[in-house]
């Protein structure tokens, strides 16, 4: 699907529309925003903006911001979205010549669209000496930047619920493990992937592009580069807190192994009493099993009595020194 905001030079009259049914950018600036584009619409862009197809191709599957071209300046964007509660990512492709500013994203998505309908309506209330392509790019990125403070919160909930866990929840197996290597890798992943967008939009502030930037836009791209800049803080300050949940899971993993050492020693502790106590009547027993004449009291008829008697004593004193000890 394709819409377009298109700007007059002269009159500065703003419209938007769909299709390519755009007046001439020799008489004005359009910005083209396309969303899982077609092949019809993929070759007409390579095709009037001379544009190689390779890019269009290509940008969904890149894993990181990147810039191809200069003249025209041409890179790939990863950016992050919250859907549903869930942290996820698109790969956006933006073409930036003089007057012509194209976004192209591999599918439909709300909150782009929105950005869309919230930018001509900007646009429109802006002053006409100040409706140009660099606004609508610098409008875009500060709107798709501030979005990501969005994401991070989200990311610090995980944190705050995956630290709950560990400390809350009794279970034998913790298995937040997994999820904190998992949000540990994301977020290094999500800075680096910032890190790459910021160097793009330092190169526009500076000038340093073979893109036409007034000054004014170059100024509001400072302040864009800088909201970069302190959600990569963030981003730091979330891993740390990730290594600080990992301490605590260790050692409540540590404190979970000392409490079954502990029950396995009291365990020993008791086998131990019971085969000791067993041990010494079965020891008495098995000497008067012996096939000997003269065992003592053996010949008499209280003998049996007299040994069963002693031998429920030993073991009865042999049980209250272990219980004592709290063996038993």
């Amino acid at each position: 699907m394709l819409k377009y905001i298109y700007i007059d030079h002269k009159s500065k009259k703003i419209s938007r529309g769909e299709n390519f049914n755009f007046p001439s950018v020799d008489k004005g600036c359009v910005w083209l925003f396309l969303s899982n584009p077609n092949e019809e619409e993929k070759t007409r862009i390579s095709k009037d903006f001379e544009i190689e197809n390779l890019y269009l191709r290509d940008y969904s599957r890149e894993v990181r911001s990147k810039r191809y071209s200069t003249t025209p300046l041409i890179f790939v964007m990863v950016d992050y979205y919250v859907d549903n509660g869930n942290i996820k990512k698109t790969n956006i492709l933006m073409i930036i010549k003089k007057d012509i500013f194209i976004t192209i994203l591999p599918t439909d998505l709300k909150q782009f669209n929105a950005f869309f309908d919230e930018i001509f309506d900007y646009m429109n209330e802006k002053g006409k000496k100040n409706r140009n392509i660099g606004e609508v790019l610098y409008e875009f990125l500060d709107r798709d930047v501030q979005d990501n403070y969005e994401v991070l919160r989200r990311a610090e909930e995980k944190i705050n619920i995956i630290e709950k866990n560990i400390l809350f929840k009794e279970q034998k197996v913790l298995t937040g493990i997994d999820e904190v290597l998992i949000l540990k890798r994301e977020l290094f992943a999500m800075s680096r992937r910032f890190w790459a967008t910021a160097k793009i939009v330092f190169l526009l502030k500076k000038g340093l592009l073979t893109v036409d930037i007034s000054k004014k836009t170059a100024g509001l791209l400072e302040d864009t580069y800088d909201t970069f800049q302190h959600q990569m803080e963030i981003l730091e300050k979330q891993r740390e807190m990730l290594s600080d949940v990992m301490t605590l899971y260790q050692a409540t993993v540590n404190n979970k192994l000392t409490i079954i050492s502990n029950d396995i020693n009291t365990v020993m502790k008791r086998l131990t009493s019971l085969t000791f106590i067993v041990t010494i009547p079965t020891l008495i027993t098995s000497v008067y099993g012996m096939n000997f004449t003269s065992l003592p009291r053996a010949d008499t008829e209280t003998g049996f009595w007299e040994v069963i008697i002693v031998t429920t004593l030993v073991a009865l004193i042999i049980y209250y020194i272990f219980h004592k000890k709290k063996w038993i």
